[in-house]
């Protein structure tokens, strides 16, 4: 037998599974901002935050930098807005 098909990362299901577990790290990785810009703000300005253009970022999303590159460059951001908001 196969051993490829017996492994779900090649099996009909492989590409739900990687969006399933981009999904869950995602999750907490928000999760993680979330819980450093409740200090200054309330969860409907974090969530305009998470969609906005950030210049930290060099004009990039917070939530497309955290699917892309993880969470450090979003924190640094998050810490800096948090500190007061200036670069």
């Amino acid at each position: 037998m196969n051993v490829r098909s017996e492994d779900p990362l090649f099996g009909p299901d492989a590409a739900r599974l990687g969006r399933d577990l981009i999904e869950q790290g995602t999750a907490s990785d928000i999760a993680v901002v979330r819980e450093r810009l409740t200090a200054i703000w309330t969860d409907p300005v974090i969530d305009v935050w998470l969609k906005s253009a950030n210049a930290h970022l060099d004009g990039a999303r917070p939530c497309d930098v955290l699917i892309v590159n993880g969470p450090e460059a979003v924190l640094e951001a998050a810490a800096v807005e948090v500190a007061g908001g200036s670069r």
